[in-house]
């Protein structure tokens, strides 16, 4: 029995819900550093400023980075969509719910000193929200008729969203147990692009050539 299909305008505000929502956490980053120059003592300088915000402004950057980097994996995967089912809108629901907790563990995370705890928390985050989007991949790869009108899903996508579910528990792994590695793990999440073309270069290339064929006496 298969699920029963919502109204074919629905990918689209969807979508638009979703980037809403990446927009508005992605500026949720910002305002405790907004915050800090409100509260700027007289007679600090610049280098002082950053000194002392440097964690803060890192956290910054690390979330900026990561929550543009899920949103562009999302919308990817929406560009092949045209129909929706329940399935697919509760993947999205999830992995928006990891999206929203973004900026709160990224405010931990500047506040508190890094950590097995905070690492496990902070990754533990990510590989829900590249976990829900990879699922979300594999069922709309698996079904096709999702794709009606544009596109179908190609396999390169999925096995790139589960590349970086793969590094991400990785990040996890190492990040928590060797706490002088700490965040400096997730690298490992924007180092799945480069690999993965260079694999999709070097696997194109080993494909043997067709020779060409003699035309009929």
């Amino acid at each position: 029995m298969t699920e029963p299909e919502e109204p074919a305008s629905s990918p689209e505000r969807l979508v638009l819900f979703t980037d809403a929502v990446a927009a508005i956490a992605i500026t949720l980053l910002v305002l405790p550093l907004l915050e800090t120059l409100a509260d700027i003592d007289e007679g600090v300088t610049l280098p002082e400023l950053l000194r002392e915000n440097l964690p803060g402004l890192a956290a910054f950057l690390l979330g900026f980075a990561v929550i543009f980097r899920f949103w562009w994996g999302h919308h990817r995967v929406f560009g092949h969509v045209s129909r929706l089912r329940p399935t697919v809108v509760y993947l999205s629901g999830l992995w928006t719910l990891a999206i929203v907790m973004l900026p709160i563990q990224t405010a931990l995370i500047t506040h508190f000193e890094a950590s097995s705890g905070t690492v496990a928390l902070y990754c533990g985050n990510l590989v829900l929200a590249s976990g829900s989007l990879a699922v979300l991949s594999i069922y709309v790869y698996r079904h096709p008729e999702l794709s009606a009108g544009r596109t179908p899903l190609p396999r390169e996508e999925v096995i790139s969203t589960l590349a970086v579910v793969v590094a991400l528990l990785l990040a996890l792994v190492i990040g928590s147990l060797f706490p002088r590695v700490n965040f400096w793990a997730l690298f490992l999440m924007f180092l799945t692009g480069p690999a993965h073309r260079l694999f999709r270069t070097r696997w194109r290339g080993k494909q043997p050539v067709a020779a060409p064929t003699r035309p009929a006496a």
